[in-house]
């Protein structure tokens, strides 16, 4: 988390010089003039496979003219012309960028007509620009080519490019595997990966495919230049959990050392959670076909975007876990549980988006969004007025002299109370539960549950609780008012 706000510091002291800050694909598998917006300086892109994460990868790619040129990437190149793909990408398709150069905003375009043209003319900038993507891993069959190859070319060997101390020693951290040197071997027009191990070293055609990939970014990443776009297809390939955590907080490091700009695709939740919720993009297929595109969002809401399994009759979109179980707790007693899904998405931005998006009929599945009772927003109901669920339960406990809960924790009502009431002077309600969570030995969300079943019991009013089973009764389809 430092290192993520520290990377939150110097971008906003505009430390970051070379910068694409959106990007609009118009007319390209599916898109329709949708743009993205980056927000931070590692973003990560979700969704369903075809939902166009690719596609908003490629595009990115070929923003800049690179450095060496002999790299630059083309649309012509990365969204081939074939007699297959003219429906896909007809001749009216376009990108269009928004790119920032130190204090300035520039805008190019790429436009299609025969081919490829970009505007304005010959102004294309320049920037170091890396495109790794899933077909990196050497098939099984070409590997065997390859190792044949490798027999015979002894001379070869002695063009190796090694692998840095630094960044094998970050390969082994990544791993959780102690590796003690590697290099990379340029066969025929293939480059092959080796490392040292105890057991001597190995070859890509003996590694696994999580280590080949791995041993091939950490020699582009050694090398990288500073201010360099470093773009890469599905990251977490054939990492286990922990790697791509692992990996994740690497390319983090190396982002604000380098002050490199890197956009990832994943479906890992464990990728996503190593992302501020200001770098996650979800990319959404609509019911008409087109794009929706949703920032700040959950990994639990972006991962349940993917996931196939029973709908219920009504999905309900709050902020945090702590809305989650409020709402529950709520309605539990009012609204058959099997009914609805309550889901936590974000905050307030990602909240009031669902709920634009649920009354224009936009989602799959019916909806409505709450919000905390301290929000404004014409799309949303609202949670308890007064304020964060976390403020308003504390505050109406507190008020009651944390009447009855000595019973609940099973403790002393002297020292809990004293624990309770320097929980609630952390400048951060969200702190509240975890600070009587540490002091306790319970989980803060066993703290929290407490807490708001109590809170429920002896505070909630009446014409609140009928206010909010009313907002959710009437958003179920066909509801009788029977729970």
């Amino acid at each position: 988390m430092n290192e993520i706000n520290e990377i939150r510091r110097q971008f906003e002291n505009g430390q970051w010089q070379l910068f694409i800050q959106k990007i609009t694909i118009d007319k390209i598998r599916g898109w329709n003039g949708q743009t993205v917006s980056f927000r931070f300086p590692v973003c990560a892109v979700v969704g369903e496979n075809g939902s166009g994460k690719s596609t908003i990868l490629r595009a990115v790619a070929c923003a800049y003219t690179n450095k060496p040129k002999e790299s630059t990437y083309f649309p012509s190149r990365l969204f081939l012309k074939t007699r297959w793909d003219e429906a896909s990408v007809p001749r009216d398709a376009s990108i269009a960028y928004e790119i920032k150069r130190g204090t300035d905003t520039a805008k190019g375009k790429w436009k299609k007509t025969n081919d490829w043209g970009y505007t304005p003319k010959g102004k294309r900038p320049e920037r170091h620009v890396v495109l790794q993507d899933i077909s990196r891993t050497l098939p099984l069959d070409a590997a065997a080519g390859y190792a044949k190859i490798a027999n015979s070319s002894i001379e070869e060997m002695r063009t190796a490019v090694p692998i840095a101390e630094e960044y094998m020693k970050a390969y082994s951290d990544i791993m959780g595997d102690n590796y003690s040197s590697g290099r990379i071997q340029p066969i025929a027009r293939r480059k092959i990966g080796l490392y040292t191990r105890s057991c001597g070293e190995v070859s890509q055609f003996h590694q696994g495919a999580g280590e080949d990939t791995l041993l091939d970014l950490m020699l582009v990443l050694q090398t990288i230049p500073h201010d360099s776009l470093l773009v890469i297809d599905e990251v977490e390939s054939a990492l286990h959990p922990k790697a791509q955590r692992r990996l994740m907080r690497f390319l983090l490091t190396l982002a604000r050392q380098k002050k490199l700009q890197i956009i990832v695709s994943t479906h890992s939740p464990y990728v996503l959670d190593e992302i501020p919720p200001e770098g996650r993009i979800l990319v959404k297929k609509l019911s008409n076909g087109g794009r929706d595109i949703q920032y700040r969002v959950s990994t639990d809401y972006a991962l349940g975007q993917m996931d196939d399994q029973k709908h219920p009759e009504l999905y309900i979109y709050v902020e945090d876990k702590e809305a989650k179980i409020l709402l529950h707790e709520i309605i539990k007693n009012d609204i058959d549980a099997s009914r609805v899904d309550i889901r936590y998405v974000g905050d307030q931005d990602v909240v009031r988006t669902m709920g634009r998006l649920c009354k224009d009929d936009k989602v799959p599945g019916k909806g409505i969004a709450f919000l905390d009772g301290d929000a404004q927003s014409h799309n949303c109901f609202l949670l308890p007025l007064g304020g964060a669920p976390e403020i308003v339960v504390f505050q109406g406990l507190k008020a009651l002299e944390w009447n009855g809960l000595d019973a609940r924790f099973g403790l002393g009502a002297g020292d809990l109370y004293a624990v309770f009431d320097d929980a609630i002077t952390a400048p951060d309600h969200h702190e509240f539960t975890k600070r009587i969570g540490d002091r306790l030995g319970k989980s803060k969300d066993y703290v929290w549950s407490i807490f708001v079943e109590e809170w429920c019991k002896q505070c909630l009013a009446t014409e609140e609780r009928a206010r909010i089973v009313g907002n959710v009764r009437s958003a179920l389809p066909d509801d009788s008012g029977a729970s």
